[in-house]
């Protein structure tokens, strides 16, 4: 197999209500003038970017640059693990963010601007860092399934939301609008959960609790920061449990989601991992990445400087 030299760009179809396929001439148009050398795919159905990034793979590609979101570039990851043909870590992953969170790129520090996430790809060679990745492993369909993470995961209310947004997109239906829509509607109807987290073997939490998140990085749900103290690359995951308390005092709680200092808060425990395992009563749904993998338990564990990444930190 000869080893391409190229960029495999991979183009989200879905990200940003379709903005980062309308935009993608224009970011082409960039990279060349860049003289970036490139060969360009477009997702046409969900997950199609996992099968895209491995036959990729198997085509001698190993540097890869996703035009879209934290949900494509979720997809584009599950992709390089779940392939055989080389370790996920020999392999360099871009983004030009294109999505409606970008919380990812947030944590990298990757520019909006077309033009400046642009340059920083041409200077790839001297802005690469390793960070960690966490295979997660659920129940979907009443079978054990494993999705790999490398932003943060939630369950309860995050999930709740995640859950209802997926369903309205096999509908039809998309976008800001509608994301709005099914967090108000999750907000409204949901009901705290009755949770057992262990970490490292030992129990951290039990108890009714809003939500639990798990962090490799800081940020979800568009600049919200529910694992304000996670470092990329430290071979941890944090975890975040917001305890028991009312829906109305939970929204008076949210500019803290924001200014990063929710831990502040006597509802809110924190703890750091290598290896997580949560049972909800009835069960809660987990997403990862903004992306729904299943229902619990949960079982999640971090794998030390998991993938090689395009970052600007």
């Amino acid at each position: 197999m000869t080893i391409q030299s190229a960029w495999q760009v991979i183009v989200s179809s879905r990200s940003g209500g379709g903005k980062a396929r309308h935009d993608w001439p224009e970011i082409a148009n960039l990279l060349k003038a860049k003289s970036i050398e490139f060969k360009e795919s477009i997702t046409d159905h969900a997950y199609h970017a996992i099968e895209l990034a491995r036959d990729a793979v198997r085509k001698g590609f190993r540097k890869f640059l996703v035009i879209g979101g934290d949900g494509a570039i979720h997809e584009v990851l599950n992709g390089l693990y779940s392939q055989t043909d080389v370790p996920p870590s020999d392999v360099t992953l871009g983004l030009i963010p294109v999505g409606s969170g970008n919380d990812w790129s947030r944590l990298h520090r990757i520019p909006s601007d077309y033009r400046q996430a642009v340059d920083l790809i041409a200077e790839a060679e001297t802005h690469t860092r390793v960070q960690d990745v966490a295979r997660v492993h659920t129940l979907m369909d009443g079978k054990p399934y494993c999705r790999y993470m490398m932003n943060i995961g939630g369950l309860g209310f995050d999930s709740e939301v995640c859950h209802r947004f997926d369903l309205a997109k096999e509908r039809g239906h998309a976008g800001d609008r509608q994301y709005l829509k099914s967090l108000l509607s999750g907000f409204l109807s949901y009901k705290p959960l009755r949770f057992r987290v262990s970490v490292d073997g030992q129990e951290f939490y039990r108890g009714s609790a809003f939500s639990v998140a798990l962090g490799i990085g800081q940020y979800c749900g568009g600049g919200m920061r529910q694992t304000p103290d996670a470092v990329p690359d430290d071979g941890l995951i944090n975890v975040t449990v917001v305890g028991k308390l009312s829906k109305w005092k939970f929204l008076s709680k949210v500019p803290s989601l924001f200014k990063g200092d929710i831990y502040r808060h006597k509802e809110v425990l924190h703890t750091t991992g290598r290896q997580v395992e949560i049972s909800a009563a009835p069960y809660s749904y987990m997403e990862v990445d903004g992306e729904p993998v299943g229902i619990t338990p949960v079982r999640v564990e971090v794998i030390p400087a998991g993938i090689r990444v395009v970052s600007n930190l």
